[in-house]
């Protein structure tokens, strides 16, 4: 039986001795155990995963596992200003296997490994609603979501002190657009990270600065770590240009330190250029082009293009966009920081003297950073998708600007001089709680479908890989979709019929064209202003299922689930002669 002196000594260990890192650890692991059980696996029931939700996400899953199969950086997706871009750089291309340079590498590249893991269950079934390639890559972004957690943990610990960065990591946990992008599959949970860790080499040699030690070491190893962030996203150049500015206006080495961070940098990025250059003749591929995005309209209006009208673009015009942009970004920057109240207040922590000289310096770092970032998402265009851009780079300053707020909001209530410890916790509860409304929305307020519902319903997309072969490509309005789940190969339905016709007849594609799959991409749309004079409007009469066939090439016709929203065009009656 234990002595009243064993239980003393047992209860201080759990309080304040060595025991409380361990407990406190175990907790945390335990939280995120459960958030990412609940968030991936969802086996309540929630309605919380119903699958990838974002286009680009999905593209570059299919990518991952062209990679897991060996067949090296290629997709299954055809944009046809990719085809032309082959077809005039270097006389085509090999469309069985055809390179992608649309993509940054680094995130297809980290899935590839996870996704070779459940090689097995790589054709999805009919029965399934949520494809197991889905939750690879959610799960997989979840991971790097935890680890950028640990990595600003130890940041913040530097900047303020322990009890700031525990603060971070619960109003980390409770920002719901960290896990909207991680179960969206995009790569910002994985850029989230490598930015992390960047911050955290940049801290490391202002600290070396500041105690008249070489910060070149660390420089170094941060400029290594950009170029990963920018080989994760290439927008992410525009983080780096502002580490630059600072560390130009901060350092004593100056100009050597930006030369050996330029350097290092480019010594990782230039690789990918000259792959991309070897393999399509421009060492940006395609991705180039989408800064034309809003210029020349959607960039599904570009990459379905294969001659672009550059008639009017001046820099006068990309003036405009990128204010525009910046405008809108401003205008709505608490929704930008995912609802996190704390996080904007960090502008207003610039005019804070902090005791700590780290803490003074290094939001001047971030300024400058966030500012680069800012211009850059300008220049490319947001594409938003329910809310979700694969251009964000606002999610990635989130914890960092929320500790810099809290220690503001916390210095202001000191000033205020009211002792009550309670009337603080109350405070701050209520900034967190408020932080919080849109992470309860989201658990408490989903809907109970299980597909990611209009457009995709990933079982009735897949049924197309039986009804067609390898060799053949399916044409649709959501390629992305038709390469991951069906399997095949889909070229992005061109802007005209003429050029559809063309590449059907010749079999440019590499195979014959075996249907087209339209779904509620387009078809839910305004009928005038969206479908008979958008960016379809030459696929007008096939979206309204009033289409003379006898002089089209694919004369049969089926409606698909969900409620026959979707439909199939194809050259014969292919639905059923399958076998199941």
């Amino acid at each position: 039986m234990a002595t009243d002196q064993q239980v003393q000594e047992f209860v201080h260990r759990i309080e304040e001795g060595r025991w409380v890192k361990w407990i406190q650890l175990g907790t945390l692991i335990a939280v995120m155990s459960g958030l990412f059980v609940a968030f991936v696996l969802d086996p309540w029931y929630w309605g919380l995963y119903k699958g990838l939700s974002h286009p680009k996400a999905i593209e570059q899953a299919q990518i991952a596992r062209e990679i897991a199969r060996g067949n090296g950086f290629t997709t299954k997706v055809i944009r046809p200003l990719a085809y032309s871009q082959f077809k005039t750089n270097k006389g085509g291309a090999l469309m069985n296997r055809l390179p992608d340079t649309y993509f940054a590498p680094l995130w297809p590249v980290t899935l590839a490994p996870a996704l070779r893991m459940v090689k097995d269950k790589w054709q999805m079934s009919t029965r399934d609603y949520v494809y197991v390639g889905d939750r690879v890559v959610s799960a997989m972004a979840m991971i790097f979501f935890f680890l950028s957690i640990g990595v600003n943990f130890f940041t913040v610990r530097r900047l303020f002190d322990k009890l700031m960065a525990v603060w971070m990591i619960i109003a980390t946990l409770a920002c719901s657009l960290f896990w909207k992008y991680s179960m969206s599959g995009l790569p910002q949970m994985l850029m989230a990270f490598l930015f992390s860790c960047a911050l955290y080499t940049l801290i490391r040699a202002v600290e070396a600065e500041q105690e008249g030690r070489s910060p070149m070491g660390w420089l170094a190893l941060m400029a290594a770590t950009f170029g990963l962030l920018t080989l994760a996203h290439g927008i992410s150049a525009w983080i780096f240009a502002g580490a630059l500015v600072f560390c130009v206006l901060y350092f004593s080495t100056r100009w050597k330190a930006v030369i050996l961070m330029s350097g290092i940098f480019v010594l990782i990025y230039s690789p990918w250029l000259y792959r991309e250059y070897r393999v399509s003749g421009s060492p940006v591929g395609i991705s180039a082009y989408s800064i034309l995005y809003q210029i020349r309209g959607s960039e599904s209006t570009i990459m379905r293009s294969l001659d672009l009208d550059y008639s009017g673009v001046s820099p006068t015009v990309f003036r405009r966009k990128i204010q525009n942009e910046v405008a809108d970004q401003l205008g709505d920057l608490i929704a930008n920081f995912g609802g996190n109240i704390a996080a904007p207040v960090f502008f207003l922590a610039l005019l804070h003297l902090f005791k700590s000289q780290l803490s003074r310096t290094f939001r001047w770092a971030l300024l400058s950073m966030w500012v680069f970032a800012l211009l850059g998402m300008g220049a490319v265009g947001s594409d938003d998708e329910n809310r979700l851009s694969a251009n964000d780079l606002n999610v990635l300053f989130i914890p960092m600007f929320s500790a810099y707020g809290t220690a503001f909001l916390l210095v202001m209530w000191n000033r205020l001089e009211i002792n009550l410890s309670l009337l603080r916790y109350a405070f701050f509860g209520l900034i967190l709680a408020i932080s919080s409304i849109p992470m309860a929305n989201l658990l408490l307020c989903g809907t109970k479908s299980p597909v990611q519902w209009p457009p995709y319903v990933p079982p009735y997309i897949a049924i197309m890989r039986d009804w067609t072969t390898p060799e053949e490509v399916i044409a649709s309005d959501m390629p992305w979709a038709v390469s991951w789940y069906a399997d095949r190969k889909s070229l992005w339905l061109p802007m005209t019929i003429q050029t559809f016709i063309d590449l059907n007849d010749y079999e440019r594609m590499g195979g014959k064209i075996a249907g087209i799959y339209l779904t509620p991409l387009s078809g839910n749309k305004g009928l005038i202003s969206d479908i008979v004079k958008g960016e379809y409007k030459e696929w007008a009469p096939f979206i309204l299922r009033n289409v003379n066939i006898k002089d089209f090439p694919f004369k049969s016709v089926t409606a698909m689930p969900l409620d026959n929203q979707c439909i199939f065009y194809s050259d014969r009656d292919r639905w059923t002669e399958r076998v199941d």
